[in-house]
């Protein structure tokens, strides 16, 4: 979750400085009071079926964090700077067809003499219908090349405005993508994450404390023109004002420690000191998992931190600065460690009122492996679809969870999963046009560059807000898996199988990989050709590989938040087996293909019978 108080533009800063995807919050803010006027601006009337704050049954404490003047201050200052915003969102969604027609109008018009715009005509297209016939379906792959010219020659290959950023993510290939943010485009994310901010500042003494918030490193690297690349979330978090950062439990600096031990022991050491937590923020809550399982590992050690304020020796200046001793914490902590030999975040933050995470995918497996160790009644507020590239929805009814799309930058077209996957001529559906309860695969238009851009990930219609459908992020799509956020892609897979087969000269003759989000962790299961012996060291080749081919893979391991691969050697026929499970359930001998990347629960098939003990 990343603060967006940002007085000047960040691409004038980056611009300066050249050196230096989440929730934003200009302040922690407290929700409506009960009764009687608030202090400052006035809220805004909120538009018909989004429920109010008072609808909705809350805690005491809750309605008691709503009484003080600071929070009051702070939530009319969020109302009148951002409230417009919440309002004006509303009222497209009123008549989605038209917004959209103006956004993809807007783009094209913006862009048109780019190179891209020049070869596909962009001054020519007048609707969606001539936009479709004009530009096909672009994966990463198909927009590189460009990418990388704008930013090594400054030519407008894509967009008019040059990026300022680049948003890095884990691509197909092991060259991960840098996906272009313009200027224009980090207000475009700072707008979006202020307006969420807004939304869920309705929701009783969600602010009324400290913000626990974990983003990624705001400056990873840079580009050979010079340009800086990262997590956007990081780098609007770190050029938030010192006023506002004051707010938040984890200093910004920490994002660029970059042992991941001492990263991750110096955030369990920031949150054990600070007790007045009330909200929790990150996009995979699986950090959380891994936060808690360090500090009842080491606790010990981390108590003793808390009490001296002392970080290792190897965190920057800055970040061991801003932990200050607090033995008396350390002592109340200790008596809860004595008294039940763990910790939870019960005990640790005992007014935490909400976690706001992803809750769509894989990631619903670590958050009911969490709520048991959260308080009693801690809200889990969905952050809604949002990835590097785009940010999708926006959580605008945090009690349901209803997340808009922001229909008014972005222009979406969506795929039925079905006809999508089939790989059947599909015809594309505007944002207007989907059904309630379907699935849909997600294209997108953005102002930085993205042109019918294939997200390969799967939403579903969750309901409507006015004539606009809500959507939720379900899984990724086609050949991509994702436990914690990796993104593991089918090519790499098989890559690094390959690679790894051929270091051992072993032969398969049958393999499947399958991502379990249960136990966070792939299984390797391959039948080899012959009577060949099992070779214990491939599964550890095969993970290499997958560090190698895969930044985010290699991240989440190297954290914890992945296990390592595991391996189930197969008995001869477990392939011709598979193989006839597939075409009994519908798929033509003649056209067998199957993905040698899944989730396990969507295999369907029962390798067990065919396990082959070493």
């Amino acid at each position: 979750m990343a603060s967006l108080g940002v007085r000047r533009g960040v691409g004038h800063q980056l611009r300066q400085q050249p050196d230096h995807l989440g929730l934003g919050l200009r302040h922690a803010i407290s929700p409506p009071r009960p009764r009687g006027r608030t202090l400052g601006a006035r809220q805004p009337r909120l538009p018909v079926g989004v429920p109010h704050p008072d609808d909705h049954a809350v805690r005491a404490r809750s309605r008691q964090a709503l009484m003080s003047p600071r929070h009051l201050i702070a939530r009319a200052g969020l109302a009148a700077m951002h409230g417009h915003r919440f309002l004006r969102l509303h009222a497209e969604a009123k008549s989605p067809a038209p917004t959209q027609q103006r956004v993809l109008s807007e783009i094209l018009a913006a862009n048109a003499e780019t190179a891209f715009g020049k070869r596909h005509g962009f001054a020519s297209i007048r609707n969606a219908a001539d936009y479709r016939r004009a530009v096909p379906v672009q994966s990463y792959e198909d927009l590189r090349d460009d990418i990388e010219a704008q930013e090594a020659s400054g030519e407008p290959r894509l967009t008019r405005e040059q990026p300022v950023y680049y948003n890095r993510t884990s691509g197909t290939v092991a060259a991960p993508k840098n996906i272009p943010v313009t200027e224009s485009g980090l207000k475009r994310i700072r707008g979006n994450q202020q307006l969420a901010a807004y939304s869920f500042s309705r929701w009783p003494g969600l602010f009324g404390g400290k913000m626990f918030a974990v983003t990624g490193a705001a400056v990873e690297g840079h580009m050979p023109g010079g340009t800086p690349f990262g997590s956007a979330s990081g780098l609007l978090y770190q050029n938030q004002p010192k006023l506002l950062r004051a707010r938040y439990v984890l200093p910004a600096e920490l994002t660029a420690i970059e042992d991941y031990e001492d990263r991750y022991l110096s955030m369990a050491a920031f949150g054990l000191s600070e007790s007045r937590v009330t909200v929790a923020a990150m996009p995979n809550s699986s950090t959380l998992l891994r936060l808690l399982d360090i500090v009842n590992r080491r606790a010990d050690e981390l108590l003793c931190t808390v009490a001296d304020g002392t970080l290792p020796s190897g965190v920057p200046p800055e970040v061991g600065a801003a932990l200050k001793p607090r033995p008396r914490r350390a002592v109340e902590l200790g008596r809860i460690w004595d008294a039940h030999g763990k910790l939870s975040y019960a005990d640790i933050w005992p007014g935490l009122t909400g976690l706001v995470t992803w809750t769509g995918g894989s990631c619903g497996v670590a958050i009911r492996t969490l709520v048991p160790t959260l308080t009693t009644g801690c809200a889990i507020i969905g952050l809604g679809y949002v990835a590097s590239e785009v940010h999708g929805t926006v959580n605008v009814d945090p009690w349901r969870n209803l997340c808009l799309p922001p229909l008014d930058h972005t222009f979406f077209e969506f795929a039925p999963r079905a006809d999508w996957e089939a790989d059947t001529d599909t015809e594309l559906l505007n944002l207007a046009d989907l059904e309630h309860g379907e699935d849909y695969y997600v294209i997108v238009t953005t102002a930085d560059g993205l042109y019918r851009y294939d997200m390969n990930d799967i939403v579903r219609v969750s309901g409507r807000i006015h004539d606009t459908p809500t959507l939720e992020f379900l899984q990724k799509g086609k050949g991509v898996t994702s436990i914690t956020g990796e993104k593991l892609h089918e090519v790499q897979v098989l890559n690094a199988v390959g690679e790894a087969l051929g270091k051992t000269n072993v032969e398969a003759e049958f393999f499947i990989v399958l991502a379990d989000p249960a136990t966070a962790s792939y299984t390797l299961y391959l039948e080899p050709r012959g009577d060949m012996a099992p070779v214990p060291r491939l599964a550890p080749l095969v993970d290499a590989a997958l560090r190698t081919g895969n930044i985010e893979y290699d991240g989440k391991r190297a954290s914890g938040r992945l296990g390592e691969l595991r391996m189930r050697w197969l008995k001869p026929g477990a392939g011709d087996a598979f193989r006839e499970h597939r075409v009994a359930g519908g798929q033509r001998d003649t056209q067998f293909k199957y993905l040698h990347l899944q989730l396990a629960e969507e295999c369907g098939f029962d390798f067990e019978p065919f396990h082959r003990p070493k």
